[in-house]
C-alpha cells in the first residue's frame, strides 16, 4: 500500500499569525482526513518562509488535532556545507554564517531578491 505525505513550510500569507497558525491547524486536520500518513515542516526559523519562531512549538500544537505522524525537516544548505569545507580545508576561524543575498534567510522581511 502507497502512503503519501505533506512537506510544508510554514510560509507567509501576509494576514495576522493567529488566524494564519488557526488555518494551518486546520489544514492538518483536513490533511489527516484525506488519507495522509505524515506531515514534514521544513525548518525556516522566523522568517517568510518559516513563520514558527519555533517549529517545534507549532507541532506540539499540530499533536493536540491529529495523529499524522509529524516530523521537522531540516536541510543541509550551502551555507553549512561552505563552512564543513572551510574546516576541512584547515581554518581555524569559520564565520557563524556565511550570507547570500539570494538566500531567503539571509534577506530581512520584506526585502526583494
Amino acid at each position: 500500500m502507497l502512503k503519501f505525505a505533506i512537506f510544508d513550510h510554514l510560509d507567509s500569507d501576509g494576514g495576522p499569525l493567529g488566524r494564519f497558525f488557526e488555518d494551518r491547524l486546520r489544514l492538518l486536520e483536513l490533511i489527516e482526513q484525506s488519507g495522509f500518513q505524515a506531515y514534514h515542516l521544513a525548518e525556516h526559523h522566523s522568517t517568510p518562509l518559516g513563520m514558527a519562531a519555533s517549529p517545534s512549538v507549532f507541532l506540539a500544537a499540530a499533536i493536540q488535532r491529529t495523529r499524522l505522524r509529524l516530523r521537522r525537516q531540516l536541510q543541509v544548505t550551502a551555507r553549512v556545507m561552505a563552512q564543513a569545507r572551510l574546516r576541512l580545508r584547515g581554518a581555524t576561524t569559520i564565520p557563524d554564517r556565511l550570507v547570500s543575498i539570494f538566500d531567503p534567510e539571509a534577506r530581512p522581511f520584506g526585502a526583494e531578491s
